[in-house]
């Protein structure tokens, strides 16, 4: 694994909660696989192979602040015309238990934002207003929280509206995904790997012996992924791992990556299951010590600090090379200089044996 993209997976460890849904969703064929589940008919007519992830640099500064947001555009097949039209998908992950009663108004107003984009675009260009054509925006919302939503997506629901103005409200249709409310025979109807996933995250507070059920059903079945697919296979067993770590209880943890582990039959991809485990480790003891220079810091002890990137060192060793000697614990924990600290830190990350540790150690007087 190259460097960056190990330190995008810690980045990815620490962010999660926040991060993690719309990470998988930049890969084209896990929207595919959302999109198959909402509206198949939709979904079979986009060409995925194409697609454009759009950069939200025209949005305001309090919704591009949104990690929630996610938007494409790409070539969707008219049948009727036989031809091709652009068309924008806008996924707006919803991690919020509680009810946003003026979504509607949000999702329209992001979807100006969007076509105020192509106006810009248009005038700098120079094209012709006959030319002008705005991209149809196809707006989901995809529900994580545990509320029913029972607030209306109809944008004339925010007004106080006599019946002879409703045709003068804006009209427009929001796809609106429910994960926890959509039964889970529907929701791996396609057989899709994203779609065993999200039964994985539908469960997640589902006692152990149904969420271990769910959690085999989706690895058996993100081993049947082609070669060709291994990087979105190492995306979603990633996400498997890291949904474990911050979803389940610490005392199922151990068992659960087990689980995991011995339903993958490929030795290469058992490994690189070991290597995720590690890597999430790695992310939440550097998390730890960081915070940890930041409390000594402002209690000014030094020591604190010094203490805190030992224990880190200790911690990182035990995980990467199963349990070092009481030698070595005591060897780090007579060390007294926090560059050297840092030193033995990236070098334990780096390692690929033990005794490169031993052996940089034994060299400290």
């Amino acid at each position: 694994m190259n460097k960056s993209h190990q330190e995008n997976r810690i980045l990815l460890v620490r962010e999660f909660p926040d991060r993690a849904i719309r990470w998988l969703l930049e890969t084209p064929d896990n929207l595919r696989g959302l999109l198959l589940t909402i509206n198949k008919d939709i979904a079979e007519r986009i060409d995925y192979t194409n697609i454009e992830r759009i950069e939200r640099t025209f949005i305001e500064d309090d919704f591009r602040k949104r990690e929630a947001d996610i938007l494409f555009k790409a070539k969707f097949l008219d049948e009727a015309n036989k031809t091709q039209r652009e068309v924008i998908i806008y996924v707006l992950i919803e991690h919020q238990s509680s009810v946003d009663p003026i979504m509607s108004f949000r999702v329209l107003y992001y979807m100006t934002q969007i076509w105020e984009s192509q106006r810009r675009e248009w005038e700098s260009q120079k094209t012709p207003l006959r030319d002008w054509r705005f991209h149809p925006i196809l707006p989901v919302i995809f529900y994580t929280g545990k509320e029913n939503w029972n607030s209306s997506l109809e944008l004339k629901s925010l007004m106080d509206l006599p019946s002879l103005l409703e045709d003068f409200a804006p009209q427009f249709k929001i796809i609106f995904f429910n994960l926890k409310a959509i039964p889970p025979e529907q929701l791996v109807k396609n057989k899709h790997p994203f779609e065993w996933v999200m039964q994985v995250m539908q469960k997640e507070e589902a006692n152990f012996d149904e969420f271990v059920e769910v959690l085999q059903s989706a690895v058996q079945n993100l081993e049947l992924m082609r070669p060709e697919e291994q990087a979105n296979w190492e995306k979603l067993i990633f996400f498997l791992v890291e949904f474990i770590s911050h979803r389940r209880e610490q005392t199922e943890q151990s068992n659960l990556f087990s689980i995991v582990e011995s339903n993958i039959e490929d030795n290469f991809r058992r490994e690189e299951v070991k290597s995720m485990s590690k890597t999430g480790a790695q992310a939440l003891i550097e998390e730890g010590m960081e915070k940890g220079i930041e409390k000594g810091i402002e209690k000014g002890m030094e020591l604190g600090v010094i203490k805190t990137k030992q224990e880190a060192l200790i911690r990182l060793l035990n995980i990467r090379f199963d349990t070092i000697s009481r030698e070595i614990t005591k060897k780090i924990k007579s060390i007294r200089k926090v560059e050297r600290l840092d030193m033995l830190f990236d070098q334990a990350v780096k390692a690929g044996e033990l005794r490169e540790i031993e052996s940089e150690l034994m060299n400290i007087r």
